[in-house]
C-alpha cells in the first residue's frame, strides 16, 4: 500500500499516542522499512516525543497537520537532508517538542484514570513453500520459512524486552537497544539479544531445534516456574541443536552456515545430512507426512541444492543419487470437506 505524505503523520501521531489499529501499524513499519531516511525521520520523533512530556500544552490542535507543516517549514525532507542553521534547529525541535506534548495531554493524560492501554498483538504466517518478510516496529526484520508464524506486539514502547514468539524457521537481524533486549520465545527455551543477526529452525515436528548465530552474539535461555535461566552463550558461526524430548543443548562450530541460512533465497540446502534431517526440511517445505519404512536408509548421507523444485522432482533426484524409491500417497477428502496432507513413504532399493 503507497502511503500518501500527508498521512504518515497521521500515522506516526497515533502510533505515539497508542491510538494505532494494527492495520495502519503494519503500514507505517511499511513506510519505515522503504527507505532508512523514514526510519531516521520517525526515530528523531520519536526521541522528541520522549521529550517532550516535560512541557504542557491543554489547548487543542490538529497534531498531524501540524507535524506536517512544522517539518517543511524546517525544510525537513526525507529523500534531501538539509542541514539547517544551528538557531533553525533549535527552533524546530522546541516547536515539535510542542506540538508532541499536546497530543500527550490530549491522547494520554486526558483519559481517565485506571484506564490502560491494552498491548496489541499481530500474527503472521508464511504459506507452505513460501517466504514472508515481517518489519517490527523497532527496525527489526524477520524473513519467515514456509509454515512457519511470527506473533509480536504492535509496538515495544515501555517495555522492558522487546518479546516476540516464533513457530518455525526465522532469519532474524534484531535492530540494536543495549537498553531493551529483544527475546525470541521458542516453546522450550527462548533466545535473548541486543542487536545481532541468527536463524532459528524450531518447527513443532522436529526432534531439535536449530539456532545458528551469523553476527553478534545470544544467550539461550531457559524458563523453569516462571524463572529464567541461563544456558549458553553463543559467538559467530556457532550452531546449537536442543533436543526437545531429552532436554539436552550442544553447539559447534561451522564454517559456512549456507546450509542453516539458503531458504532466504528460496534454496533446499543438503549438505552430508542424515535421512531423519532431509525428512524434516521436506516436511516442512511442502506441508507433507514423510515416513520412514525402512532403518536401512539410516546409514545413508544426502547432498544437494535444490531451487524452486516440485516434490516430486527432488525425490526422484535422491532416489538416483542413493539406493532409496518412495511411493507418494494423494491427499483424500475428508467429513468436513478438508483435504488431508500428501503422504510419502520411504524405503530402500
Amino acid at each position: 500500500m503507497k502511503i500518501e505524505n500527508d498521512d504518515i503523520y497521521d500515522l506516526i501521531a497515533k502510533s505515539f499516542s497508542g491510538e494505532i489499529t494494527g492495520e495502519e501499524s503494519v503500514n507505517l513499519n511499511t513506510w519505515k522499512l522503504e527507505d532508512k531516511l523514514n526510519l531516521l525521520e520517525y526515530n528523531d520523533l520519536k526521541e522528541i516525543w520522549k521529550n517532550s512530556s516535560r512541557l504542557a500544552m491543554t489547548s487543542q490542535i490538529d497534531l498531524p497537520k501540524s507535524l506536517g507543516t512544522t517539518r517543511k517549514k524546517a525544510g525537513i525532507d526525507r529523500h534531501q537532508i538539509k542541514w539547517l542553521p544551528v538557531f533553525a534547529q533549535i527552533a524546530a525541535v522546541l516547536i515539535m517538542a510542542v506540538l508532541l506534548s499536546a497530543l500527550y495531554n490530549l491522547f494520554l493524560v486526558s483519559k481517565p484514570s485506571g484506564i490502560n492501554d491494552a498491548i496489541v498483538y499481530q500474527q503472521v504466517k508464511a504459506s507452505y513453500g513460501t517466504q514472508s518478510r515481517v518489519g517490527l516496529a523497532d527496525g527489526t526484520v524477520v524473513y519467515l520459512n514456509s509454515g512457519s508464524t511470527l506473533r509480536f506486539p504492535n509496538s515495544f514502547n515501555g517495555a522492558k524486552t522487546r518479546n516476540v514468539e516464533l513457530t518455525g524457521e526465522g532469519h532474524f537481524e534484531v535492530a540494536k537497544n543495549s537498553e531493551q533486549p529483544f527475546i525470541v520465545d521458542i516453546h522450550k527455551i527462548q533466545i535473548k539479544v541486543l542487536g545481532t543477526t541468527f536463524n532459528v529452525d524450531a518447527y513443532p515436528n522436529n526432534s531439535s531445534l536449530t539456532i545458528a548465530l551469523i553476527e553478534g552474539s545470544i544467550q539461550l535461555q531457559q524458563k523453569t516456574n516462571n524463572e529464567i535461566s541461563d544456558l549458553m552463550e553463543m559467538k559467530p558461526n556457532q550452531v546449537a541443536f536442543y533436543n526437545q524430548s531429552e532436554n539436552t543443548l550442544m553447539r559447534k562450530t561451522e564454517k559456512d552456515l549456507n546450509k542453516y541460512t539458503a531458504w532466504t533465497d528460496g534454496k533446499i540446502v543438503l549438505s552430508n545430512d542424515p535421512i531423519n534431517t532431509v525428512i524434516d526440511k521436506l516436511e516442512n517445505w511442502y506441508n507433507v507426512d514423510i515416513e520412514l519404512a525402512d532403518k536401512k536408509l539410516d546409514k545413508y548421507r544426502f547432498t544437494g541444492t535444490f531451487i524452486d523444485e516440485p516434490l516430486e522432482q527432488v525425490l526422484s533426484i535422491l532416489n538416483l543419487t542413493s539406493q532409496m524409491e518412495y511411493k507418494v500417497i494423494p491427499a483424500k477428502k475428508l467429513n468436513d470437506n478438508s483435504y488431508s496432507k500428501r503422504r510419502i513413504i520411504l524405503k530402500s532399493k
